[in-house]
């Protein structure tokens, strides 16, 4: 046991560390808070100024009042100083250029054309045409890419030549702000912005109706465009592919991914990630610098991509060609949703589109996303489940691609699905139970 001189020098330490950490912990609020207040103007150098400054002043009234004792405790406050003033200038200088992105190269087999939308977007899309001498469909194929920020790839593009064999008119497109498509300015991109994209496209095509299919934000926005008033009625029938978070999740517990994922080391520097979490749609970090980063780090790119397949692929998992990836926009859009989406269950119930649900078995999307959007939609008919993909069901290896267009053939020709339809929803406890 301590005597009480003992004592006193364990409650002199206490209250000394409690000082330090409440220091540390208010100079580090008031620099994230001087970031927002500012909406990073001059790119977070204004905060920076500013947070440095009264760290400055605080460490001043500390030793001038002698809160923190002279010797040790004082050159220690000095050194947390020290490390704070190197924190805030290491994060306000830009990580990449402010330059205009460049433009990736066009797809050799199929060129890159520009609907100029009257939202004011201008939108690259890729046409593949229905073969000819094939039964040419009345209803065409549009596929919504994820991200949000993400972009058409030439693997989406040869899986999707498979349709247009079958006579449909297949049309791929960037979103706003990604690819080839145009950028917006910060403050224009959303959710309903995306929305309303997809709808003036649907006018420009000018079909009665079209085939949807969403793979992961993708997904999460058709769902939000199978149950809106305005275009439920444009939509035949949606197929989610691999959906993100569509709805507030039904349950307080995250269901975890599959184990059998891949993972890589995405480490983004950390002024990106207060950029994309504490002012993503301000100007600490420019959408140019985000995207010249990731151009700059095709490594960083690949390790991206390599998380959407199997643990067992790890050996031959494709080269992604390089585009712009826009990560300021999920700072944006991702959050919009679930606030949007309080409840996706009635206006399912109010507006039918036939759906089908399509899941991989080495996804690393947490399993709440897809099984909660399965929950509440009763027009889901069928469910496919694929055990030998990841987040990427047509991955281009093996026999994946067939078995993806087997499934999507069966649903749109109202045929008996090419796999068992699992899980329903009375099977999710034991989907997640057996780590599915």
């Amino acid at each position: 046991m301590f005597d009480r001189k003992g004592k006193s020098k364990v409650k002199a330490f206490l209250l000394y560390l409690i000082k330090i950490i409440a220091a540390g912990l208010f100079w580090l609020i008031t620099y994230l808070m001087l970031i927002v207040i500012s909406n990073g103007a001059q790119h977070g150098t204004i905060a920076a100024l500013g947070a440095g400054l009264t760290a400055g002043v605080n460490l001043a009234i500390f030793i001038e009042k002698k809160i923190i004792q002279r010797g040790t405790q004082r050159y220690i406050m000095i050194f947390l100083f020290s490390i704070f003033i190197i924190f805030i200038v290491h994060t306000a200088i830009p990580v990449a250029s402010d330059d205009n992105p460049k433009r990736a190269p066009d797809f050799k087999e199929v060129p890159t054309r520009y609907w100029h939308l009257k939202t004011g977007s201008d939108i690259a899309y890729y046409k593949i045409a229905a073969k000819k001498g094939s039964l040419k469909k009345s209803t065409p194929i549009i596929f919504l890419h994820g991200g949000p920020g993400a972009y058409v790839r030439k693997l989406d593009l040869d899986f999707f030549k498979s349709f247009a064999s079958d006579g449909y008119d297949v049309y791929l497109y960037d979103q706003a702000g990604a690819g080839r498509s145009g950028l917006l300015s910060k403050s224009e991109y959303s959710h309903n912005r995306n929305m309303r994209d997809f709808a003036a496209i649907t006018d420009v095509i000018h079909a009665d109706q079209y085939i949807v299919i969403g793979q992961s934000y993708g997904g999460s926005l058709l769902a939000d465009l199978a149950s809106d008033k305005n275009t439920f009625g444009r939509i035949y029938k949606a197929i989610y592919v691999e959906p993100g978070v569509t709805v507030p999740s039904s349950s307080p517990i995250v269901f975890a991914k599959s184990p059998n994922a891949l993972a890589g080391d995405v480490s983004l520097p950390i002024r990106i990630i207060i950029g994309m979490m504490i002012n993503p749609k301000g100007g600490f970090t420019s959408q140019n610098e985000v995207i010249n980063y990731l151009a700059g780090h095709p490594d960083l790119v690949q390790k991206l991509f390599l998380q959407s397949f199997p643990r067992k692929d790890a050996e031959r998992v494709p080269k992604v060609e390089p585009n712009v990836i826009n990560f300021s926009v999920v700072g944006i859009i991702q959050p919009q949703i679930t606030l949007l989406n309080k409840d996706l269950k009635t206006p399912f119930e109010r507006y039918r589109v036939r759906s089908m649900l399509m899941l991989g078995g080495s996804s690393y999307i947490e399993r709440n996303a897809p099984l909660d959007l399965l929950r509440v939609n009763p027009n889901i008919e069928r469910v496919q489940y694929f055990r030998n993909t990841g987040h990427i069901l047509w991955n281009g290896l093996d026999d994946n691609d067939k078995q993806v267009k087997a499934s999507i053939d069966a649903f749109l020709n109202d045929m008996a699905p090419a796999l068992p339809d699992f899980p329903r929803v009375k099977d999710i406890q034991k989907f997640i139970k057996e780590g599915m």
